[in-house]
């Protein structure tokens, strides 16, 4: 019984903490609302960003960054934005394809020449899970002291299946490959090249998490606690990233802008096939069959998800630190209907 009132005390904590709200003018007072009883019902932790037209209207945090320290989460908070980032990765490798160091036609065996079946599979078919990647014999839980090392042994127990190429199947290790290949071409880190070619440009500003000041918590035996067993090489390429909803917000923008890639190479990266069944994904974005596009992503506790029109006019951003306990969970549950609030 103890331990159910000191649940039920942290929830209250949660939910009556004070929700700031940073606002332009005018706002859409619906969207608003209805932000802030979703916040109330579902017991919701983070930060909601809401844009119109291009411009950011609101942004609504509730509850703590840092639980233990009472730092309250606000519209700078960084998130963890998980899978999100595998559009950051998807863009690098696109502007290489721009700056003709790779094609996206290219065979996976170009760059990983002792995986076998790479020779079958192209860049794209990665960009899009659509590679036939077989990693049923990869131990992910192994402790790897470098992204080199982590590459070295994927490769060597991974495989090519030729049945599973151009079908659909979700898997980080398309990414962790396209990653591999980022540095190989580039001839920088991921992180180096990710900054000249992609934050320095926009003027934007994120952490890659091998070491972040960022806590994540989640509830569990009664309590708050920090996530810190994290091997981050496992996410390499396909997590790792922190950022704010504003950040983040006109780092995706951007992309459905074509303010980094070509218009033709970015409707390239993000094209769907018009007979492909909705929700499809490419490079990072899944295509949802209002017409939106919709991108998640979990991490050490954090969660994120957005829902963004094709020319990233108008956007929900959805960033959680506390999933474990939100009342039917982050992914829909607030960025569709406001979504639907914001654009009435």
């Amino acid at each position: 019984m103890k331990k159910f009132n000191l649940m039920l005390i942290l929830v209250a904590l949660l939910v009556s903490t004070p929700i700031t709200t940073k606002a332009q003018t005018n706002p859409n007072t619906h969207a608003i609302k209805l932000a802030y009883k979703l916040i109330k019902q579902k017991h919701f932790a983070g930060t909601i960003t809401l844009v119109k037209n291009g411009q950011i209207i609101a942004q609504i945090s509730n509850g703590y960054q840092n639980y233990q320290t009472k730092v309250k989460n606000t519209a700078t908070t960084p998130y963890m934005i998980g899978s999100v980032s595998k559009a950051i990765t998807a863009q690098l490798i696109a502007l290489l394809a721009q700056n003709k160091k790779l094609a996206l036609t290219d065979r996976l065996a170009t760059y990983y020449p002792n995986l076998p079946g790479a020779s079958k599979v192209t860049l794209a078919e990665l960009l899009n899970h659509r590679s036939g990647l077989d990693t049923s014999y990869f131990s992910l839980h192994k402790h790897y002291s470098s992204y080199q090392t982590y590459l070295i042994a994927l490769v060597h127990q991974a495989k090519i299946d030729p049945q599973n190429i151009n079908s659909w199947h979700y898997s980080s290790y398309n990414y962790n490959l396209l990653a591999g290949i980022i540095t190989q071409v580039s001839g920088r880190s991921y992180a180096t090249f990710l900054k000249q070619a992609i934050t320095t440009p926009l003027g934007i500003h994120l952490d890659l998490m091998q070491a972040t000041a960022l806590k994540s918590y989640s509830y569990l035996r009664g309590g708050f606690f920090s996530q810190t067993d994290y091997n981050p090489y496992n996410a390499y390429g396909a997590g790792q990233v922190a950022m704010n909803g504003r950040d983040l917000y006109y780092l995706l923008a951007a992309f459905l802008q074509s303010k980094l890639l070509a218009p033709n190479l970015t409707a390239t990266l993000y094209h769907k096939p018009p007979t492909a069944a909705f929700p499809y994904y490419s490079a990072g974005f899944y295509h949802l069959q209002s017409g939106v596009y919709h991108l998640h992503g979990t991490q050490l506790g954090d969660e994120t998800s957005v829902t963004i029109s094709p020319d990233g006019q108008q956007a929900v951003l959805v960033q959680s630190n506390v999933t474990a306990y939100t009342k039917g969970g982050v992914n829909y549950t607030f960025d569709l209907p406001l979504f639907a609030a914001l654009n009435k």
